[in-house]
C-alpha cells in the first residue's frame, strides 16, 4: 500500500502550469524531440518541394498532381481507419508508413526530374493516409483531454519557431547549391524523429479496452454505410463535415495557384518564398499557442470558425491583390488557418465522438481526399484557358460558404472545453 502510494506521487507532475502524470511529460518531452527534428523535413517538404519541381520543369498538370496527391491517399481513410479499430494496436499503422515515407524524399534528391517528384509524393501521401487515422488514436491515448490541446500547442510552438530560421537557411541553400541538399538532410532527419517518437508510452490497458469494446460494435468491420450512421445522427458532426468540405475545397483549388503565382507570375527566388514561409510560421507558432490554450479553455466552436473563416481570406487576398506584400498576408493568414484545422479538428473529434475518433477522422480524410484530388486537377486544368483571378476568387466564395454553413449550423450546442 505505502508502495502504491509512493508510486501515485512520484507519478504526479506540474509542468508549464498543467497537472499531469509522469508518463504524460514523458510523452510530452519524446514528442517535443521528435517534433524539432521533424522541423527540417517539414519544411522541405510542405514549403519547398513544390517550388523546387516547378523549377525543375512541371508542367502546370504537374503542379496540380503534386497539390493532389495529399488528398489521393486520404480517400482510403476510412478502410485503414476501420483497420485500426479492429486491431486496436495503432503503433505500426503509424511508425511504418510514416518511416518508409520520409526516405523517399531521397529519390528526387538522386534524380531530380519532375516525373520522380510527382511520384515520391503520391507515394508518400498514399502512407500518410494509412498512419493518419492512426495519429489521431495514439494523440487521444498519449494525453489526456484537458490537457491535450495545450500540451499539442506548446510542441508545435517549438516547432513553429524552430522552423523560421529553417525556412531561410532552406531558401538560401537550395538558391545557392540547388535541391539536393535539402532533400537528403530532410529524409535523413525525418526517419530519425519518427524513431525517437516511436519510444512514446501509452497506457498499457487502452489498446486491450478498446480491443473489447470495438469487437461488439458493427463499425469494427469496414463498412461505409455504417460509419456514416454516426454522421446522420450526429447534425453538428454533419455540419461540420459539410463546412469543411467547402472550405477545403476552396483551399485546395487554390493551392496550386499559389505556387504558380509566386515562381512564374512573381518570379520570386527561394529566398523571397522563405520570407514568406517565414511570415507563415510566425503565424503557425502564435496560433498554435492561442488556439491550444481557447481550445482547453472555450466552446471549441469559435476556434474552428476562425480556421475555417481564414481559408476564405487568403484566395481572395491572391486574386484581388496579387502582389509580393498579398504573398506574404497571405501566408500568416494560411499559417493560422492550417494550426486551427490542425490541432482544432483532431480536438473536435475527440470531444463530438470520443471512442470513435479514428473512424470520424478517417471519414473527414476521406472527404479531404476527395476535395483535395478534384480541386488542384481542376484549377490546374482550367489554369491555361481561365483567369488565375477568376479561379481564385471562386476559391474563395467556397471559403465563405463552408464559413456560412459553420456558423448558422452548429448553433444550439455548446461543445465542453475539455474532454
Amino acid at each position: 500500500m505505502k508502495q502504491q502510494e509512493s508510486s501515485r506521487r512520484h507519478d504526479n507532475v506540474v509542468k508549464f502550469g498543467l497537472a499531469m502524470t509522469a508518463r504524460v511529460w514523458y510523452n510530452a518531452r519524446i514528442d517535443f524531440g521528435a517534433s524539432m527534428l521533424f522541423a527540417i523535413f517539414n519544411v522541405v517538404l510542405n514549403q519547398f518541394f513544390m517550388p523546387f519541381a516547378i523549377r525543375e520543369g512541371a508542367s502546370n498538370l504537374q503542379v496540380g498532381l503534386l497539390s493532389a496527391s495529399p488528398a489521393i491517399g486520404l480517400i482510403f481513410s476510412p478502410l485503414w481507419a476501420s483497420l485500426i479499430e479492429r486491431r486496436g494496436k495503432p503503433r505500426p499503422f503509424f511508425f511504418i508508413p510514416n518511416t518508409i515515407g520520409r526516405l523517399l524524399l531521397v529519390l528526387p534528391a538522386l534524380m531530380p526530374h519532375p516525373s520522380v517528384y510527382v511520384i515520391t509524393a503520391i507515394a508518400f501521401q498514399l502512407l500518410m493516409g494509412i498512419q493518419a487515422p492512426a495519429y489521431a488514436t495514439l494523440i487521444s491515448r498519449m494525453y489526456p483531454g484537458e490537457v491535450r490541446g495545450r500540451l499539442m500547442g506548446y510542441v508545435r510552438v517549438a516547432m513553429g519557431a524552430l522552423m523560421i530560421p529553417l525556412a531561410y537557411v532552406v531558401g538560401s541553400w537550395s538558391d545557392a547549391a540547388g535541391p539536393t541538399g535539402p532533400l537528403l538532410t530532410a529524409a535523413l532527419f525525418g526517419a530519425v524523429s519518427i524513431v525517437i517518437f516511436s519510444t512514446i508510452r501509452l497506457p498499457k490497458q487502452a489498446p486491450v479496452a478498446v480491443t473489447m469494446q470495438e469487437q461488439s460494435k458493427p463499425a469494427a468491420k469496414f463498412s461505409i454505410s455504417e460509419q456514416w450512421k454516426l454522421v446522420r445522427g450526429n447534425r453538428i458532426l454533419a455540419v461540420f463535415l459539410l463546412a469543411t468540405s467547402f472550405a477545403g475545397f476552396g483551399n485546395m483549388l487554390a493551392n496550386p495557384l499559389y505556387q504558380i503565382i509566386q515562381v512564374d507570375e512573381l518570379a520570386l527566388t527561394n529566398v523571397q518564398i522563405a520570407f514568406a514561409r517565414i511570415a507563415y510560421y510566425i503565424a503557425l507558432l502564435f496560433t498554435y499557442l492561442f488556439a491550444g490554450w481557447m481550445i482547453d479553455r472555450f466552446d471549441i466552436r469559435y476556434t474552428l470558425m476562425a480556421g475555417i473563416c481564414a481559408y476564405a481570406i487568403v484566395p481572395m487576398l491572391y486574386g484581388l491583390w496579387g502582389t509580393y506584400s498579398a504573398v506574404i498576408i497571405g501566408n500568416g493568414v494560411q499559417g493560422m488557418g492550417e494550426a486551427i484545422w490542425d490541432i482544432g479538428i483532431l480536438s473536435f473529434i475527440f470531444r463530438l465522438v470520443p471512442g470513435r475518433e479514428a473512424t470520424v477522422f478517417g471519414l473527414h480524410l476521406m472527404l479531404f481526399g476527395f476535395r483535395g484530388t478534384i480541386g488542384p486537377l481542376l484549377s490546374a486544368g482550367l489554369s491555361e484557358s481561365v483567369s488565375l483571378t477568376g479561379l481564385l476568387v471562386a476559391a474563395s466564395i467556397c471559403g465563405w460558404i463552408g464559413t456560412m454553413l459553420f456558423i448558422l449550423g452548429s448553433r444550439g450546442k455548446r461543445l465542453k472545453a475539455s474532454g
